[in-house]
């Protein structure tokens, strides 16, 4: 039996059954059975080797990756887009830093987009300035719904190279701005439920979805979700975690005390520029909470994908 070698990038999964991109043509394949034993997963954004035998394709190479994430399930991304809401939902601040904190531990470049600032300027104006302030770009964005132009003005451009993805809680607006940039996708937008606000009929499953006025480009519509589990789930050890918080950086080797943790030490720089208003205390106060549920943490019980 005859067979043919190809590589491709992993698009999604869809009962089982991947599909490969591999530039001209996208192929259906199964993923090979000692994956399993070795713990290994294709993610969607993987680059793979394959083999194609009477139309039906095996992978059999997962390609190192530069980076991964646990949620959204991914590989290889250049940049994460962090969708949030100036109001329904309310915006969880903790929510946010956790996806920026695994990002930037990933090194992936991160973008806040602020979604439905119509409905809370002044709440949509005070995340802005948190985030602008510890060195993410940022966009705010009106009536999204009503006016996809104003999006693919501010965000189209940040879309046409490499891989980025699209995360955020459940309801924000993550499809609906997917769809603004990229309508020819026809993407399955969530509605939000008045009595619990949160979503239904969200989206399923992580896709990649080829942008072909790109440069090697993909657009990534990822699940629905609201909470990044730092107590069942193991992203990066604890004394990685002052590094995930950027605004920390010119901090680091100036504390008091060689060991400190920026929670409550005397001489704490950290500390020092949270007092002054340098840092914000939105994020002092995520990265306390993080620090506490990671504090419970083994470093042999950290699970790497």
């Amino acid at each position: 039996m005859s067979s043919q070698k190809y590589s491709g990038r992993v698009l999604g999964c869809n009962g089982g059954l991947y599909m490969v991109d591999v530039g001209h043509n996208i192929y259906n394949c199964y993923a090979k059975g000692t994956f399993r034993y070795e713990k290994l997963t294709p993610l969607a954004g993987d680059i793979v080797e394959f083999v194609l035998e009477d139309n039906t394709g095996y992978i059999t190479n997962i390609l190192p990756r530069k980076n991964d994430l646990i949620r959204p399930p991914m590989a290889n991304l250049d940049k994460l887009f962090v969708i949030c809401a100036a109001k329904n939902p309310a915006p969880s601040y903790i929510n946010i830093d956790k996806l920026c904190a695994v990002a930037c531990n990933r090194d992936i470049e991160v973008e806040i987009v602020i979604n439905k600032c119509e409905l809370a300027p002044e709440k949509a104006e005070e995340m802005r300035k948190i985030y602008s302030e510890c060195g993410y770009k940022t966009e705010c964005l009106y009536n999204s719904h009503e006016n996809p132009q104003e999006v693919c003005e501010k965000l189209k451009n940040d879309t046409l190279c490499g891989v980025v993805a699209f995360a955020g809680a459940s309801g924000v607006g993550k499809t609906t701005v997917i769809n603004a940039l990229y309508p020819e996708f026809i993407l399955q937008t969530g509605s939000i439920s008045a009595k619990t606000g949160r979503g239904k009929h969200t989206t399923r499953q992580t896709k990649l979805y080829k942008i072909p006025y790109g440069k090697n480009a993909y657009i990534a519509d990822t699940p629905g979700f609201s909470l990044l589990d730092f107590e069942s789930f193991f992203f990066f050890r604890k004394d990685e975690l002052p590094y995930a918080f950027p605004e920390f950086s010119d901090c680091m080797g100036k504390c008091k005390y060689v060991k400190c943790t920026h929670t409550k030490e005397e001489g704490c720089a950290v500390l020092e520029k949270v007092k002054n208003g340098d840092i914000p205390s939105t994020r002092h106060e995520s990265y306390l909470s993080l620090f506490e549920n990671m504090k419970k943490q083994k470093d042999w019980e950290l699970k790497k994908q």
